[in-house]
C-alpha cells in the first residue's frame, strides 16, 4: 500500500474528525430532537430489537435509540467520535448502548447479528459505498431493516455543490442522488420501501465552523455561491440575513429492508 493509498486516505479522515470530534457532540444538526425522531420513526425500531449504529461519531443517534430497543452498538472508526459517544451516553444515563471501533466497510460483527443497521450524516464519506452498503445488509437477520439519512441534493444541484463540499471537508467523497439510493440497495439484494428527499434551510457558516473551515477558504466559497448557474441559484436559493448565509439544503431519509427467505 502506497503512502497516498486507501489506508492514508482513512487516516487523514480520522485525524480531522479527532480534531472537530467535540464540535460534533454540540453540533445542532447531529442533536436535533426532531430531526432523530424523524430518522428513528423511518427505522421502525421496536423493543426487542438488537441496533447497529454504523459510523455513529458523537453518539446521538445510537442515544437516542437505546430506550426504544433492547441493545445498541454504535461503531466508529474514530476513537475520539467514541469517547464523545460514551460520555453523551452516560450524561444521558443510557446504559443499553456499547460503542466499539471499526470501520462501516469492514464491519466486526458476525452475519445475521442485528434486527436494525442505522447509519445517519455519513455515507458521503464512504470511499466503497456499495461495500459498506453489503457489510450493513450482511449483518441484518432476515426481515431487517437499514436506515440511512444522508446529504442528498436534487441532481442540478449535486455536481456544483460537490466543489463546496469538498473545500469544506476533504473526506467528503460523494453525495448521491435518491435515485442512485435506489439503485445501490435494490442491486445488493435490499427491498426498498421508503425513500424521500427532505428539504431544509442551511447555516452555511455554521456549517464551515463545524469543520474549522480557514478563512481563506469561506472567502473562497463564498465567492464561489456568487458564480453559480442561475438555475442552481434558482434551487438554493442563497440569502444574506444580517450577518449570516443560508440556503436549501437536502437530506436522502431511506429505508430499505433485507427480504426473508423465499423474498417475503
Amino acid at each position: 500500500m502506497t503512502a497516498g493509498g486507501p489506508e492514508r486516505e482513512a487516516a487523514s479522515s480520522q485525524e480531522r474528525f479527532a480534531e472537530v470530534a467535540a464540535a460534533y457532540r454540540r453540533s445542532p444538526f447531529h442533536q436535533d430532537p426532531v430531526a432523530l425522531e424523524a430518522f428513528l420513526a423511518v427505522a421502525e425500531l421496536a423493543p426487542p430489537h438488537r441496533v447497529l449504529d454504523v459510523a455513529t461519531g458523537a453518539g446521538h443517534v445510537a442515544v437516542a435509540a437505546a430506550p426504544r430497543v433492547a441493545t445498541v452498538v454504535g461503531v466508529d472508526i474514530t476513537e475520539q467520535m467514541l469517547e464523545q459517544a460514551r460520555d453523551l451516553a452516560a450524561e444521558r444515563e443510557v446504559r443499553n448502548v456499547e460503542f466499539v471501533p471499526g470501520d462501516a466497510e469492514r464491519l466486526p460483527f458476525p452475519d445475521q447479528s442485528f434486527d436494525r443497521v442505522l447509519v445517519r450524516a455519513a455515507p458521503h464519506h464512504f470511499r466503497n459505498l456499495a461495500r459498506a452498503c453489503a457489510e450493513s445488509f450482511r449483518v441484518l437477520r432476515p426481515g431487517g431493516v437499514f436506515a440511512v439519512c444522508d446529504t442528498s441534493p436534487p441532481p442540478i444541484v449535486r455536481d456544483w455543490l460537490e466543489y463546496v463540499e469538498v473545500r469544506r471537508d476533504p473526506s467528503h467523497v460523494r453525495a448521491r442522488v435518491l435515485e442512485e439510493w435506489r439503485a445501490l440497495l435494490t442491486a445488493i439484494g435490499f427491498a426498498v420501501e421508503h425513500a424521500e428527499r427532505v428539504e431544509q434551510e442551511w447555516d452555511v457558516l455554521a456549517w464551515f465552523g463545524l469543520m474549522r473551515v480557514p478563512e481563506p477558504v469561506v472567502r473562497e466559497l463564498l465567492d464561489y455561491y456568487d458564480t453559480a448557474p442561475q438555475a442552481v441559484r434558482g434551487a438554493i436559493l442563497p440569502q444574506w440575513r444580517e450577518d449570516r448565509f443560508y440556503h436549501r439544503y437536502w437530506h436522502a431519509t431511506v429505508r430499505a429492508r433485507r427480504p426473508l427467505p423465499g423474498g417475503r
